[in-house]
């Protein structure tokens, strides 16, 4: 699975847009791990427009990291 901060894939067209994903965890590991988890359970060939933030809440600090899973197809 490709996972890149970018909204287009060199080399690649982009056929269908499944769903905007949030993954979240104690470091920003966790957080494009569970992402990854979630585009695979969704069938998706990528997941562009990756953004990682963080936040304070209860006093530990959770990342999040989102993007929208996408079905690409390489470009002839």
């Amino acid at each position: 699975m490709i996972i890149t901060t970018t909204e287009t894939l060199d080399g690649y067209e982009i056929v269908e847009y499944l769903d905007i994903i949030i993954g979240c965890g104690d470091d920003p590991e966790d957080a494009l791990k569970e992402l990854k988890e979630i585009g695979e359970t969704l069938k998706a060939d990528a997941i562009v427009g990756v953004k990682i933030f963080n936040e304070i809440l209860d006093r530990e600090l959770t990342y999040y990291a989102y993007g929208t899973a996408v079905k690409i197809k390489k470009r002839e």
